[in-house]
């Protein structure tokens, strides 16, 4: 079964960091996850003229992801990590992927990053066991 769904370009934006998200969850990747809640809305180039207000951003950034890694150790006793990823990365991964294509695909020229050069600019290239999601703009 197959659906389509027409969402604007900021709820296809949402999508794509809330995929990404929920697969560094299921993958174990906190570092990302928590720089992104950390610094959500700062300027870091600033911050980092700012030595006092970098390094209370950082001890948080640290407290958090320490925790999140108790929490799955927790979850995954005895070594703290799943032997084989879910299923849910693979479709997980593919969404991102497609979703950041397609930004890359219908940004203008100047500002998108050369070919070749970012994962955004390659073709995808399928992990999951779900057909590859097709995304196409559609100009009203």
């Amino acid at each position: 079964m197959k659906y389509c769904v027409e969402i604007s370009e900021e709820q296809l934006r949402i999508i794509s960091v809330a995929v990404d998200e929920y697969m560094r969850l299921r993958m174990g990747q906190f570092e990302p996850l928590t720089e992104d809640l950390v610094f959500d809305g700062e300027d870091k180039k600033q911050l980092y003229e700012k030595p006092y207000d970098i390094r209370v951003y950082n001890e948080r950034k640290h407290c958090i992801e320490t925790m999140f890694e108790a929490a799955y150790k927790l979850a995954y006793p005895p070594f703290g990590h799943r032997e084989r990823q879910h299923d849910s990365w693979g479709t997980c991964i593919d969404l991102v992927h497609a979703i950041e294509h397609q930004q890359w695909l219908d940004a203008p020229e100047n500002k998108r990053e050369a070919p070749g050069t970012t994962n955004r600019s390659f073709d995808p290239v399928p992990l999951g066991h779900e057909p590859f999601p097709k995304i196409e703009r559609v100009d009203e």
